[in-house]
C-alpha cells in the first residue's frame, strides 16, 4: 500500500506515520510508500507523481482546504481512499460524503489503529 499524510503540523505527520508503522508491524499491512506533505500544494505535486492507496489529510491546511484536496483526489484518483483529520468534527460532518473516514484530533492510538485497520481490511 501507498499512503500520503497531509498536515501542516510536523508533529501530527510524524505521529500519523509512526502509528501507520506500528499498525504495519502488527497486521498484515505493508506500506511500500509512506509519504508526507505539509501543504495542499505539496500534496497535489506528490499526487501527480505517485498513485496512493490512501491519503490522510487535515481539513484545514495553511494554503488550502483538505476538503478541496479530497474533491481533487476523488475526481482524478477515484480509487484512492481519503481520510479526514481534524479537530473540528462539524467540518467533517458538513462534507462527509467526500471522505471515506474521519479521525478526530487529538488522536488516540487505539482509535487510529481501529479505524485504519477497518479501512485497510476493507481495501484488501
Amino acid at each position: 500500500m501507498k499512503a500520503l499524510i497531509v498536515d501542516d503540523v510536523l508533529f501530527t505527520r510524524l505521529v500519523m506515520e509512526e502509528a501507520l508503522k506500528i499498525l504495519e508491524s502488527r497486521k498484515e499491512i505493508h506500506f511500500s510508500i509512506l509519504d508526507q506533505a505539509d501543504s495542499y500544494k505539496e500534496a497535489i505535486k506528490k499526487l501527480s507523481r505517485e498513485n496512493y492507496d490512501v491519503v490522510i489529510t487535515d481539513i484545514k491546511l495553511k494554503d488550502g482546504l483538505g476538503i478541496e484536496l479530497a474533491k481533487h483526489i476523488k475526481k482524478k484518483y477515484p480509487s484512492t481512499l481519503v481520510i479526514a483529520l481534524t479537530m473540528y468534527p462539524e467540518e467533517y460532518e458538513k462534507h462527509k460524503e467526500i471522505f471515506d473516514e474521519f479521525l478526530k484530533k487529538p488522536i488516540s492510538s487505539e482509535e487510529l489503529e481501529e479505524k485504519l485497520e477497518k479501512i485497510f481490511k476493507n481495501r484488501k
